[in-house]
C-alpha cells in the first residue's frame, strides 16, 4: 500500500560504526582531548537516536546516507589523490547502520553494484515506490558527497513535489558529508520549492576538523557550518525537535 508523503523527514547521515564509535576506523571526534566522556561523535549517538524515536512516533519519513567504500575508491589514500583512510569498507562490520536506527527497515539505493563497475541507475518507477513505502530511504555513495549517487537527486525532488517541504539533518561529519548533504538539498529542494527547509542539529553532529590537506584545523567544523548558514540552513539543537520548535 502506498503512503502519502510526510512534510517532515530526518536525515541520518552515515551514521555508521567506522564514524560513530571510537574503535571505528575513521572515527569523528574533532580533534578533541581524549579524555572526554562520552567523546566526539559518541556523544551524538544519543541524541540521534532520540530524533530518530520522535520522526517514527510522529510519522516522518527517515531519508540517510551510508558510505560504502571499495578499493578502487578514489577518495581512499590508498589511491592517488585520495584523502581519507580506508574506511566503511565494503562487507565490514563498520560500513553497517547502528542497529539503534532499526536498519532492518532501510531500502539502500545504491550508486553502483560492485567494485569496478559503473554507475546504478534506478527507474523513476522505483524511485516512486520506494518513496511511497513505510521503509526507509538510505543512499549509498563512495565520495563524502552523496550528490554524486546519481539516484539521490531525482529521488529527493521527487520527495519534494509530492510533499516533502522540510529535512532535519544529523550524523557525521559536519564538515564533510553533512555540509555536502546540506547544501545539496538546499539547491535540489529549491528547485522544486523555494520556500524549502533544511535544518541542521547542532548537538547531532560532529565535525572532523581536518582539512582536505590533512592539516588540522579547528575551525574547519565551524566553518562548513557558518556555510550552511549562509546558503539558508538553520542552526537547530535536539530540544528544539522534539519541542517542534523548527517550523
Amino acid at each position: 500500500m502506498k503512503n502519502k508523503m510526510p512534510e517532515t523527514a530526518v536525515y541520518e547521515t552515515d551514521v555508521q560504526p567506522d564514524f560513530s564509535c571510537r574503535t571505528g576506523a575513521l572515527f569523528v571526534h574533532g580533534c578533541k582531548p581524549w579524555n572526554q566522556k562520552p567523546y566526539g561523535a559518541e556523544a551524538a549517538i544519543p541524541n540521534i537516536i532520540e530524533i530518530h524515536k520522535h520522526a517514527e512516533a510522529n510519522g516522518w519519513k527517515i531519508l540517510g546516507s551510508v558510505d560504502r567504500h571499495f578499493y578502487e575508491d578514489a577518495e581512499l589514500i590508498r589511491n592517488t589523490g585520495g584523502t581519507f583512510q580506508d574506511h566503511c569498507m565494503n562487507g565490514t562490520q563498520g560500513q553497517l547502520r547502528i542497529p539503534e536506527l532499526e536498519p532492518q527497515k532501510d531500502i539502500y539505493i545504491r550508486s553502483k553494484d560492485g567494485p569496478r563497475m559503473g554507475a546504478r541507475t534506478y527507474t523513476e518507477q522505483e524511485l516512486e515506490d520506494y518513496l511511497e513505502s513505510e521503509m526507509q530511504i538510505i543512499f549509498e555513495k563512495q565520495s563524502y558527497d552523496v550528490a554524486t549517487n546519481p539516484n539521490f537527486k531525482p529521488t529527493f525532488q521527487m520527495a519534494v513535489r509530492k510533499g516533502l517541504i522540510r529535512t532535519i539533518n544529523n550524523g557525521f561529519g559536519t564538515d564533510y558529508c553533512d555540509k555536502a548533504a546540506v547544501l545539496s538539498q538546499l539547491k535540489f529542494g529549491r528547485e522544486i520549492n523555494p520556500d524549502f527547509e533544511v535544518y541542521i542539529v547542532t548537538d547531532a553532529i560532529e565535525e572532523v576538523n581536518i582539512d582536505f590537506s590533512g592539516k588540522v584545523d579547528m575551525n574547519f567544523g565551524k566553518s562548513a557550518l557558518e556555510e550552511m548558514a549562509r546558503a539558508g540552513a538553520r542552526l537547530i539543537t535536539t530540544k528544539d525537535v522534539l519541542e517542534g520548535k523548527f517550523k
